[in-house]
């Protein structure tokens, strides 16, 4: 098993963020689409500087990814562990879902 001390606050910040995310969407009875292949997931991180830190979601009978951008600052207190930056991430999280059309007001 790894140990999440091998992994920067960057990597922290992105697995606590898309697990939170998952926690939402879960709560609000708001499915994943169902991942298409390995190379294909339903929740996934950009890969490139410009999209590193979005995060992309695939929901059911939605073709079209939503995005999640956060801030590099926020992804590194996240990973960090710092309980005041978790709480702004969540609430960033309700809102940014609910500006989609995801999560209902």
């Amino acid at each position: 098993m790894l140990n999440s001390s091998l992994y920067g606050p960057d990597e922290r910040g992105k697995r606590w963020l898309q697990a939170k995310v998952g926690q939402v969407l879960a709560g609000s009875a708001v499915q994943l689409a169902t991942p298409r292949s390995e190379r294909e997931p339903s929740c996934y991180w950009g890969k490139d500087l410009e999209t590193e830190t979005t995060l992309y979601l695939l929901l059911e009978d939605d073709p079209e990814p939503k995005c999640l951008r956060f801030s590099r600052a926020l992804l590194d207190a996240c990973g960090a562990g710092q309980y005041a930056r978790h709480q702004q991430a969540t609430s960033f999280i309700n809102r940014r879902l609910r500006q989609l059309g995801i999560l209902s007001l």
